[in-house]
């Protein structure tokens, strides 16, 4: 007798080891395996920016590193600066001091970028607010005025025309980067079930049209945590987060269909070590 569903879980081909250098850019979730690989003793890059949903405000950010864009657009708020291409994790007390911090930061992405193995987009949302003054999309509404923004539902075609140039771009600059795409687990309540519905259908139908380029892939955590895990025991306190145990279980999946049997071996010693150093 079965009680669930499986995802079939075809290997990515990616054999990564700990030679391998790894980005990771995206929703909250992509923090989440992101602090995984980090604990199995893999180098990464994670969020330098802070969480970002939309691909607009991940491709706005992966452009201008790539470009060394000087440019910052920069908005004030209680004494305190912030930049409309990244989260209130990256912040300020003055201009200049939050625009030496934002090009620090393209800078770092740009390098890590060139020398890695591997670069995790996790989308998680296709509702974007678009400044209406600047005409773009910003990564966080920094507790702004609604009325400063217009909140839209972006196209499946507009979102893929942008990317595919980016997927471009990205190879120009190192033709061994692999892009491994996945779409967050995490329910957006606040935009509204069926809202967050029609969100994600847009997103899984853009990743696997990104896919068909020869150096993109796709991991399947979405349909994982929706029909393998579809209890809300698998969920936090608030049912949209996933819990650990749910982590953990999609963790497991990725490292069987992503991590070569060496690396996996020494995953174990390691953090078997790690525990015993702790004790």
């Amino acid at each position: 007798m079965r009680f669930k569903l499986d995802v079939p879980i075809k290997s990515t081909d990616l054999n990564l080891n700990h030679k391998d250098r790894i980005v990771s850019l995206g929703s909250c979730f992509s923090e989440e395996i992101a602090e995984k690989l980090k604990h199995a003793g893999f180098s990464v890059l994670s969020n330098p920016f802070g969480t970002l949903f939309h691909p607009d405000a991940i491709a706005t950010v992966l452009d201008r590193s790539l470009l060394s864009d000087n440019q910052v657009d920069i908005i004030e708020r209680d004494g305190l600066y912030f930049s409309w291409d990244s989260s209130s994790k990256i912040y300020a007390t003055s201009k200049n001091a939050l625009i030496d911090l934002v090009l620090k930061e393209r800078k770092q992405l740009k390098s890590s970028l060139e020398n890695a193995t591997l670069l995790i987009i996790t989308f998680g949302s296709a509702w974007k607010y678009e400044h209406n003054e600047l005409g773009c999309t910003v990564a966080n509404c920094h507790k702004m005025p609604s009325n400063f923004f217009t909140k839209k539902l972006s196209s499946t075609i507009e979102m893929q025309n942008d990317w595919e140039s980016l997927l471009q771009n990205l190879k120009s600059i190192n033709p061994q980067l692999k892009v491994l795409f996945t779409v967050s687990p995490v329910r957006h309540k606040k935009d509204g079930l069926v809202e967050n519905s029609r969100s994600k259908s847009r997103l899984i139908d853009l990743v696997h049209s990104l896919t068909e380029s020869d150096n993109a892939l796709y991991f399947p955590s979405y349909e994982i945590m929706m029909d393998e895990l579809r209890d809300y025991r698998f969920y936090e306190s608030d049912l949209v987060h996933p819990n650990q145990l749910a982590i953990n279980y999609i963790w497991e999946t990725f490292k069987k269909a992503s991590i070569s049997a060496g690396a996996q071996d020494i995953i174990s010693e390691y953090i078997q070590l790690k525990r015993n150093v702790n004790h």
